[in-house]
């Protein structure tokens, strides 16, 4: 079994949330998917801090497990 990260941003201000959005990359743990998870919520939080504060963004994530055929692996 592996996990995927999906995530989508979100406007405290309009309330709209963009299309739910997922990485390319499968983690073979339910806990390196939500460790990436943070990651990917610090990262855009450092880069983006100027656009999250005028335009009141968040970031909301969870992770799937999904079946995946090993020689795609």
């Amino acid at each position: 079994m592996k996990f995927i990260l999906a995530f989508t941003m979100c406007s405290a201000i309009t309330g709209f949330c963009n299309n739910t959005m997922t990485l390319p990359i499968k983690f073979d743990s339910w806990s390196e998917c939500v460790g990436a998870g943070g990651k990917l919520i610090i990262d855009f939080s450092d880069k983006m801090s100027d656009r999250i504060n005028e335009d009141k963004l968040y970031m909301n994530y969870f992770c799937n497990e999904t079946m995946i055929d090993e020689k795609d692996s």
